[in-house]
């Protein structure tokens, strides 16, 4: 299959339903994943691979997102594990089975 044909068909690629938007820059969103209601920071473009500045700025985003979703900074940790979009770059600000940081 052409790359075109599978980036076009990447959910993430497309985000036809955009729930509760946190943040968007040019770069990245910060937004309600659909499937699992927590904060999800995903890089727009369809990638595994960015700077790490770019990295820490996403990241500080998704702190930002998941401490007002979560009402604290203590309830969640960020999960970076790719996994039913193993190919293209977003992390979930998941509750921690503890409600402590990691």
């Amino acid at each position: 299959m052409p790359l075109y044909n599978y980036i076009s068909m990447c959910d993430l690629c497309i985000l036809e339903r955009k729930m509760n938007v946190y943040i968007e820059t040019d770069k990245f969103i910060i937004l309600d994943c659909d499937n699992c209601y927590i904060p999800m920071a995903v890089w727009k473009e369809h990638t595994m691979s960015i700077s790490e500045e770019n990295k820490k700025v996403m990241e500080n985003a998704l702190r930002e997102s998941a401490i007002k979703h979560y009402e604290n900074e203590y309830a969640w940790h960020i999960d970076k594990v790719q996994r039913k979009i193993p190919d293209h770059l977003h992390w979930h600000a998941r509750r921690s089975q503890h409600d402590f940081m990691e």
